[in-house]
């Protein structure tokens, strides 16, 4: 397994004369939602069952696109939703009818709780817990808020992205050129996923599964100009299954799952 091809099988020939070993054992063979294997030319399930008519938890289309339109397109801010909320009831009124949202708060809260949409965000306080010296610095004795999603649910949103269905890599591979050099490009094309691939291999029952490494980074960034006294560190999730000119290009390729801000002046070299 881990010596250099004399001659790569006809089936792993790719275009512009390149040569491809695939890993034998996790080979992301498709299956149902319990894991039973299909034939590898059924086709795959609509991605919803829902009528077209059905734009749940949303009352009608309209109640959709309102929200879509101010909170993602022109991100109105709060005070103007609800004073436009207000104006459109008025204008409703003498014919018995109500604006698609009773008020900002009311729109948010259908968002949140948009089936389809995207993981939603957690707030939680973290703090120092070991023991503290006679004089702790103030980075031991402070409250952090910590921002975050469920990183299963984003990876699991990022999975069933059709825009990366043809640049997407389900099985580790080694590849070669015509003169048999090994070529390096995109992630499951190293040595590291291979092996990865072959110690979870070790268990048979994975065999036919498909490996899905998980990509983090974080950086500080500028995110309030206004006040300027916090720093914030996004840690960013991607695929490692993608292709590198995706997540190059981000297309929803890269997420934000979670971010800290911390005070200018602390130590913020510290791990909380």
């Amino acid at each position: 397994m881990d010596g250099l091809p004399l001659e790569p099988e006809p089936s792993d020939f790719v275009d512009e004369g390149l040569y491809r070993n695939y890993h034998p054992k996790l080979t992301g063979r498709p299956c149902d939602q319990d894991g039973k294997f299909l034939d590898p030319a059924t086709p795959p399930p609509p991605r919803t069952q829902a009528s077209r008519h059905d734009w749940t938890p949303y009352a009608a289309r309209i109640q959709f696109d309102t929200a879509k339109f101010l909170y993602q397109r022109t991100q109105m801010s709060q005070g103007n939703v609800d004073l436009l909320m207000d104006l459109w009831a008025a204008s409703l009124l003498r014919f018995g009818g109500e604006p698609p949202f009773a008020n900002v708060k009311h729109m948010h809260e259908l968002i949140d709780s948009t089936p389809l949409g995207d993981a939603p965000w957690t707030t939680m306080e973290a703090s120092y817990t070991g023991e503290l010296p006679a004089n702790p610095p103030s980075w031991m004795t402070a409250k952090y808020e910590l921002c975050f999603r469920d990183p299963r649910v984003c990876a699991r949103n990022m999975l069933a992205n059709l825009d990366f269905a043809k640049e997407f890599d389900t099985t580790p591979y080694r590849e070669y050129d015509g003169r048999m050099v090994r070529q390096y490009c995109n992630l499951l094309s190293g040595d590291w996923a291979w092996e990865q691939a072959d110690l979870i291999a070790e268990d048979p029952d994975t065999h036919g599964a498909m490996v899905v490494p998980l990509v983090l980074g974080s950086d500080k960034t500028t995110v309030s100009v206004g006040t300027g006294d916090n720093e914030y560190y996004p840690l960013y999730i991607s695929l490692g299954n993608v292709y590198n000119n995706v997540r190059r290009a981000h297309r929803n390729a890269v997420l934000v799952v979670a971010f800290l801000a911390i005070p200018k002046g602390e130590q913020s070299n510290h791990v909380i």
